[in-house]
């Protein structure tokens, strides 16, 4: 019992250490970002009673600079890769619209608010934004400031191509810096804000990124049998590689190396489990008819006074327990000291063997009641 009751904590205890993300993903599993993410699918995703901390982001893009048009057009040729645009082919700064700071590229050392506004800012509708440090010190731009500019949702057509949203001119409030050199995005804002905006001009809600983490990886077989459910698909490499986002992945590769070797372990423990008990309930049920035994004649005598067997059976059940209760509590403090056994365990493991005994006390009993009392008494005289 001790080594199931170890091993099923390790378990336990990974599903903290190895957390397993789930990911949306386009058909072909190879590509978790810049996808097609609907409405529903989003819906779904965060309604799955297996995760938890789902989050989800929409990547917009925009023109910063004063001489930038509300109206240029993105995506020209001639604009591809020149320095000082985003990757994405059009605007000169890139944003990204999230649900939750969670989903947000910088830890919160590196973020700064200011007053009356924290990283739960990020749940709410509100048009407000965390900007690059370096950038707002390129742009003049103090936190506190409102700040204009058009901007540009992305979706991709089915030939992969971007298509940009026109979202109009935004006004949105600076709440924070952050300074983070690897992170090339150089605003964040609130999802909900962000959508708010896109369904106010009959635009399509289309998430680009998505995931979250198995609340209890031990579900994790459940868990993908859920998926179709969900509205997702598992991932097929040979799937056409488009931009949607039907599919789930599972990280789940480390997990699964560190928590098979542990379950199998309890596995064969449990298959061992009964015949283990068995053979503690027939040691005590030898035990208690040997050293009984010799208490047949005293037995057989109140019988025959007319005292119930059932009376004369409890006196010796009481005896034989009481010593076994003495002999748990003597080993108990001995069974504490054991390495990986927790006070929990020990005390299971001293119930489980109490039950035992119970089972072997009142089998011993059985078995030494089975005499006739007139029989007895006369043959050993």
């Amino acid at each position: 019992m001790a080594n199931i009751t170890a091993n099923e904590e390790a378990i336990e205890r990974l599903a903290t250490d190895i957390p397993v993300a789930v990911w949306v993903t386009n058909p072909g599993g190879d590509r978790n970002w810049g996808l097609n993410i609907n409405e529903n699918r989003k819906e779904k995703f965060f309604s799955s009673p297996y995760l938890r901390d789902a989050g989800t982001g929409i990547r917009v893009v925009g023109e910063l600079s004063e001489e930038a048009p509300a109206n240029s057009p993105f995506a020209k040729e001639e604009n591809r890769g020149k320095e000082g645009l985003v990757p994405y082919g059009g605007g000169d700064c890139g944003f990204f619209a999230v649900s939750s700071f969670s989903y947000v590229t910088a830890t919160e050392s590196e973020v700064a608010f200011i007053g009356g506004y924290d990283k739960t800012v990020f749940e709410t509708d509100e048009a407000v934004c965390v900007i690059m440090l370096e950038v707002a010190r390129r742009n003049g731009i103090e936190v506190g400031d409102e700040i204009s500019l058009p901007l540009y949702s992305l979706t991709y057509d089915v030939h992969q191509n971007i298509i940009y949203s026109p979202l109009g001119e935004q006004t949105v409030k600076v709440v924070g810096t952050y300074d983070s050199r690897e992170n090339p995005t150089e605003f964040f804002f609130p999802a909900r804000w962000v959508t708010g905006v896109m369904e106010s001009r009959g635009i399509d809600v289309n998430y680009n990124d998505m995931s979250g983490f198995l609340k209890d990886p031990r579900q994790l077989s459940v868990f993908k049998e859920s998926i179709k459910d969900l509205g997702f698909l598992e991932p097929n490499p040979e799937a056409y590689m488009d931009f949607t986002g039907a599919a789930i992945t599972v990280q789940d590769e480390q997990y699964i190396t560190a928590a098979e070797p542990l379950g199998q372990t309890v596995v064969l423990f449990r298959r061992f489990q009964i015949p283990f008990f068995a053979l503690v309930i027939g040691m005590i049920v030898l035990a208690i008819f040997l050293i009984m035994r010799g208490s047949r004649r005293v037995m057989a005598i109140s019988v025959s006074l007319g005292r119930p067997r059932f009376l004369c059976a409890m006196g010796c059940f009481l005896a034989a327990f009481i010593a076994e209760i003495i002999g748990c509590a003597l080993v108990f403090p001995a069974m504490t000291l054991l390495p990986g056994m927790s006070l929990e365990g020990a005390v299971m493991i001293c119930l489980e063997f109490m039950l035992c005994a119970c089972v072997g006390n009142a089998a011993a009993l059985m078995l030494i009641l089975r005499f006739d009392a007139f029989t007895l008494l006369t043959a050993v005289e």
